[in-house]
């Protein structure tokens, strides 16, 4: 009997212990495996180009908003990486082969690319922008011709206008009480834009002058704000004397067909001019467009606005700027072969991370300010 409750023990023992042993044998292969794959990082190879501010070398190491950003990406996804220097078409044609699995510099998402590419969703906006040569103006008719501008007439108008309203209001007052100065006829009204002119100019003839109370109150509260008023005149004089001889007569996109325009080779800027029958140059680097700017060989360089800025700032090209001219809005994108499963992965970390208080502050570090 003794035997028997032994055995009858030692066989509940086996039925309980060995599922639970089962159990564990099933779960632990799971685990070790899941550790594994977290412990191996994914390793991709990145084809980059000099895209200041966005992805430049300094000191020989790769920096810039692009690549932060990308450093914050692969840091989440546990990704390694590589760089391949490489020119933009370059890097355009080794992404449609399959040769590098990402690029990082700001590349625009056109109608093109998207066919030839996949792109993550856009960290930053932009559009193209025209640089140029302040040019001075080379002979005594350009400058006197400046006398006949919109602009400058606009400021004599005005002028004339505040000047005959003050000079009426005297009149008005001066009329019945100062006849002899201020005549009650066409005559006095004369005067009193006279009177007016004198005053601001602070000349003082003396011969025109205010006896009625109302007309010298008027005359007290024109002394006043006159000395303000010609200050302001006098620049915006200056102004549409100036900055016309010093801005460039392109102020629209048609205006471009008239003036020898360069831009960057395999660019989405080239691209928009291309489809909008404008001919250009195309430079492999946009030192070498803005250098023929500089030295004449060209007119307008059309490129990417925050970079042109970059660039003109780096390089002190103090004649160079951008001009008001804006065209042919841009996404800048990651860009990946068609077909990448990493494109997946990447989106939703990218847009955590532009949505967030650091990549206004990111931008902020480099100039371009909140999006």
């Amino acid at each position: 009997m003794k035997t028997f409750r032994i055995a009858l023990f030692a066989l509940l023992t086996c039925c309980i212990v060995l599922p639970a042993r089962a159990q564990d044998d099933d779960i632990l292969p799971t685990d070790s495996l899941a550790t594994d794959t977290l412990a191996s990082p994914r390793h991709v190879v990145i084809g980059a180009k000099n895209s200041p501010p966005f992805m430049y070398r300094e000191n020989g190491q790769w920096t810039g908003i692009s690549f932060q950003l990308w450093q914050l990406i692969a840091q989440e996804l546990n990704i390694t990486y590589e760089f391949r220097d490489r020119t933009l078409p370059e890097i355009l044609d080794d992404l449609e082969n399959g040769h590098i699995d990402i690029c990082i510099n700001p590349l625009t998402v056109t109608s093109e690319r998207i066919q030839q590419f996949d792109f993550t969703q856009p960290f930053y906006g932009s559009h193209s922008a025209v640089a140029s040569v302040a040019q001075e103006s080379k002979s005594a008719w350009d400058y006197a011709r400046q006398f006949f501008s919109l602009s400058f007439l606009k400021v004599i108008l005005l002028l004339l206008l505040v000047l005959l309203i003050f000079g009426f209001l005297v009149w008005f007052f001066e009329r019945r009480s100062n006849p002899d100065e201020f005549s009650n006829n066409l005559q006095g009204l004369w005067s009193g834009l006279w009177w007016s002119a004198v005053t601001m100019t602070t000349v003082g003839y003396g011969d025109k002058s205010p006896r009625t109370l109302g007309g010298r109150m008027v005359g007290l509260i024109w002394m006043f704000t006159a000395v303000i008023i010609i200050s302001s005149f006098t620049a915006s004089i200056t102004s549409a004397l100036t900055v016309d001889r010093l801005d460039s007569d392109i102020e629209k996109l048609e205006d471009l067909r008239k003036h020898k325009t360069g831009s960057l080779v395999a660019s989405a800027s080239s691209s928009f001019l291309k489809h909008n029958y404008i001919r250009h140059q195309l430079f492999d680097e946009i030192e070498a467009g803005l250098w023929a700017l500089e030295d004449g060989k060209i007119e307008a360089f059309v490129y990417d606005e925050p970079i042109l800025r970059y660039y003109i700032e780096e390089m002190q090209l103090e004649e160079t700027r951008i001009l008001p001219l804006k065209f042919n809005p841009q996404y800048y994108s990651f860009a990946l072969p068609k077909g990448s499963e990493l494109i997946a992965e990447i989106n939703p970390v990218l847009l955590s991370f532009i949505e967030g208080v650091n990549w206004k502050m990111t931008l902020s570090e480099y100039g371009l300010g909140e999006q």
